[in-house]
């Protein structure tokens, strides 16, 4: 599945964050979600890194706890 052609569903009460990173074809890397009015420098953020294939594919999905402002660094070893 190709998410930028899928709906993103809303989350009551939360903020979402999606990262397109170096991706041009509008499906993010990295997307988070926490509770309405927490800091990105917070630990308390889900987040999830995404991989795909050279046709632009989903193929592996990571998710962990962190702040958002981490996230690179948080998924380092799965890049």
């Amino acid at each position: 599945m190709r998410y930028r052609d899928a709906f993103f569903r809303e989350i009551p009460g939360e903020r979402q964050i999606f990262d397109l990173g170096t991706r041009t074809d509008g499906q993010p890397v990295y997307a988070g979600h926490a509770p309405l009015g927490t800091p990105t420098s917070a630990p308390d953020w889900t987040m999830s890194f995404f991989k795909y294939n050279e046709a632009g594919i989903q193929t592996e999905v990571y998710s962990l706890k962190g702040a958002w402002d981490s996230r690179v660094v948080i998924f380092l070893e799965y890049v």
